[in-house]
């Protein structure tokens, strides 16, 4: 802080992954992040790559710390998903992943790709029926990837908000390569299992990202029903066995769609 000259304006927030301080930058908003997590460096790396397109923007960046353009938390789109605005806050994640998934003229940044990402879930066969049919599913898209490019990895109503004058940018991405579509699957996940469970839910909302994205929507399906099976193998590896039951279940609701 004292060599970048920040001026503290806030309380500290501590996550898993990270320390993050609210502070002011020559007068300006700004949110420095101090990561324990090579994955988080990853995500580092991807909002350098982004350059504030589409993203919050990098002012400074050092090993695991970065300083970033402070976004803010309302409106929120978790809340408008779950408050009768479903449509309009999907809308909005889409308009944010094509921010991420524009062409830029320059070369990728250094990430892990998708395979490596879902080992926990090769790693979880033997733990149920919907594992083995989440893994058979990963297994065939991941064989045959399209339309490649650097993702954000996580993205979910959560991670993106608003600037007021920027509109809305993604924060917090994993950094992978892989597959579009791939990026799109955690929507569907989020923001709460229990409304991604709703009757109709899944359907409805996999069709508007389809149309939103062009996408193909039988892949989407298909990709939400990988990914959710990953979030249970991550679950279960936490110990977090509702969670996990969730995840499943939305694996489940995704394959039965296709």
């Amino acid at each position: 802080m004292t060599r970048w000259n920040l001026t503290p304006d806030g309380a500290a927030i501590r996550t898993p992954g990270s320390d993050l301080t609210p502070v002011r930058r020559q007068g300006r908003a700004a949110m420095l992040k101090v990561t324990r997590s090579a994955e988080e460096v990853r995500g580092h790396d991807l909002m350098v790559w982004l350059d504030g397109q589409g993203a919050a923007q990098v002012f400074r960046h050092e090993a695991g710390a970065v300083l970033l353009e402070r976004l803010e938390v309302t409106p929120s789109l978790a809340d408008w998903a779950l408050t009768g605005q479903d449509d309009a806050a999907t809308r909005v994640l889409c308009g944010a992943a094509a921010g991420v998934h524009v062409a830029r003229g320059r070369p990728w940044p250094d990430l892990p790709g998708l395979p490596r990402w879902f080992r926990a879930l090769e790693a979880a066969q033997g733990q149920g029926e919907g594992f083995v049919r989440a893994w058979g599913t990963a297994e065939r898209l991941l064989a045959d990837p399209r339309d490649v490019r650097p993702l954000h990895g996580d993205l979910h109503h959560g991670n993106v908000l608003h600037s007021p004058e920027r509109g809305w940018l993604v924060i917090d991405p994993k950094g992978l390569i892989g597959e579009r579509t791939f990026d799109f699957a955690n929507m569907l996940c989020n923001p709460a299992p229990d409304h991604a469970l709703r009757p109709g839910r899944l359907g409805r909302q996999s069709a508007l990202i389809a149309h939103e994205a062009g996408l193909d929507r039988a892949r989407l399906l298909a990709w939400v029903g990988a990914y959710a099976g990953l979030s249970a193998a991550w679950h279960l590896e936490d110990g977090q066995m509702e969670q996990a039951r969730q995840s499943l279940e939305v694996s489940a609701l995704a394959h039965g769609l296709l």
